[in-house]
């Protein structure tokens, strides 16, 4: 069965019958199903034109044309969905269309990544809603505290315990020092998997050629993958999409170490990329929320214990895990869904008890030049150079100086975004600057426009904890190097300087 007849019998719905009266229309709204926009609604009144960067409803899809289709109203209260001659074309329940009749339910793809729903407006279902949503933010947060007080406990008791020794013996001192880097480490993950769980949209766009991708997942899953489980590899090359490179790593590592959980025993792991010509029958049924176009398919597939359907159900819950606490944040999955959909795509699996589980991921295929791989910190050359450090943590500061002094560089600290501009005004020489997005005085984003005007040329780097997509739009818009995620260890630290002080030593030669 080719792709195209399983989005006419699974995308489509029942269309409710065609409304009595145009007094009913007005009930009638718009839903961002898969987008930048994702969640949000827009009453349908006599006419509505969709298209990117419309005021009415901001869609952000380089597929979608500025006017890309417009929605009527009839007199007899139905709605006509009419395309505007856009460059991709118009869909409706997975079937191009010029000009058709929609109703409730109906599905409206757009571009690459930009699903509508026509739904009508329920006040309760809203008040249920927001119920739901308050009693997911309390689990959240007792997750969260839980996880982080365990680790926490972990770095207290043992810094606790070396002050208490009256003599530090080397090998006690390094075991302990790898305890807290250990739960460092950990704390550092859940933060980063609650980040790309809340953030809404791929970080770095680009070029990709899936295989890559999965190469580099399957190279993170070789650091805890036991010998008693083997690992198949069958993945097409030259299969494109655009995204994340990071993040979409981030999306088959944690399926992946998701399918290692169940397979304690030892087992089976196969990991294939395809061009999707059809949908797995065994997820056939469910109920995509997909863009229209080609499909890459990414398949996990496990020989474990598999799952319970009520396990399989609640799976991309945030913080539902069936392994016990320690073991893991119950994140995995709930951030792998929430990476996809930014990207346009979708998850489904499929498991039984003692059958194993399979995961497929659907992701839109892209066309253009793929990135080319990035040089590691192994094969270059000594660093030098000078750079700032503005960040009103002290223990921060010290903690890069320490790190970047060691790797050859000079530093020069600031405690605030004034006194970073203030060192640069006075002539003091940078090659780079290492801003943090969040100060008191003057934050990273006041500051860098000041230093945009000092140094236009000057390469740099935000580092900061979390930033809402809005913002990081409007960084990377003045041209900044990049932006560091923390915590970041010693090694993400010099890579990302690294390459920003040599990519800023090539434009100056070229």
């Amino acid at each position: 069965m080719a792709l195209h007849d399983i989005e006419l019998s699974t995308l489509s719905l029942r269309r409710t019958p065609v409304l009595d009266a145009v007094g009913v229309g007005s009930e009638l709204q718009l839903v961002v199903l898969l987008g930048n926009a994702v969640g949000q609604s827009l009453p349908l009144g006599s006419e509505l034109v969709l298209g990117r960067g419309m005021p009415e409803l901001p869609i952000d899809d380089d597929g979608v044309s500025r006017r890309h289709a417009s929605i009527t109203a009839r007199g007899d209260g139905t709605f006509v969905l009419r395309d505007l001659g856009s460059r991709n074309g118009t869909y409706v329940n997975g079937v191009r269309v010029q000009e058709v009749e929609i109703g409730v339910g109906d599905r409206i793809a757009m571009g690459g990544n930009t699903v509508l729903q026509l739904a009508l407006r329920d006040r309760f279902e809203e008040q249920r809603r927001g119920a739901q949503k308050l009693q997911a933010l309390g689990e959240l947060a007792g997750g969260i505290a839980h996880d982080f007080n365990n680790l926490l406990g972990v770095v207290l008791a043992n810094v606790s315990h070396l002050q208490a020794l009256p003599h530090w013996n080397e090998t006690d001192a390094r075991r302990v020092l790898a305890e807290v880097a250990e739960a460092a480490r950990r704390a550092g993950e859940l933060t980063h998997d609650l980040m790309a769980f809340a953030r809404s949209g791929p970080r770095v766009l680009e070029t990709l050629e899936l295989s890559r991708v999965v190469d580099g997942a399957v190279r993170i899953l070789s650091r805890t993958q036991p010998k008693s489980i083997a690992v198949d590899l069958a993945v097409q090359r030259d299969l494109r999409v655009r995204g994340d490179r990071a993040r979409l790593e981030q999306v088959v590592a944690n399926i992946g170490v998701n399918a290692i959980a169940a397979m304690p025993e030892g087992g089976r792991l196969r990991i294939a990329v395809s061009r999707c010509e059809a949908i797995p029958p065994e997820v056939a049924d469910e109920e995509f929320m997909l863009p229209a176009g080609d499909l890459a398919l990414l398949s996990v597939v496990d020989s474990g214990v598999g799952m319970e359907p009520e396990v399989r159900r609640r799976a991309f819950e945030p913080f539902f895990s069936t392994r016990p606490r320690g073991a893991g944040t119950g994140l995995g999955l709930a951030t792998a869904m929430a990476i996809v959909r930014d990207h346009g795509g979708h998850i489904a699996i499929h498991s039984r008890p003692g059958h194993g589980t399979a995961v497929h991921v659907f992701l839109p295929l892209r066309s253009g030049n793929v990135q080319p791989e990035r040089r590691t910190l192994d094969d270059a050359a000594p660093l030098s150079g000078r750079v700032l450090v503005a960040d009103d943590e002290a223990l921060v500061r010290l903690a890069a100086r320490r790190v970047l002094e060691q790797a050859g560089l000079q530093v020069i600290e600031a405690a605030d975004g004034r006194a970073a501009v203030d060192a640069l005004a006075a002539g003091d020489r940078v090659d780079l600057v290492l801003l943090d997005l969040d100060m008191p005085v003057m934050d990273g984003e006041q500051a860098l426009g000041l230093i945009r005007q000092l140094r236009p040329a000057l390469p740099v780097l935000i580092s900061t904890g979390y930033v809402e997509r809005a913002r990081e739009e409007k960084l990377r818009a003045t041209g900044i190097d990049g932006i560091l995620d923390k915590p970041y260890d010693s090694l993400t630290l010099l890579r990302a300087v690294a390459t920003s002080l040599r990519d800023a030593e090539r434009r100056q030669q070229g």
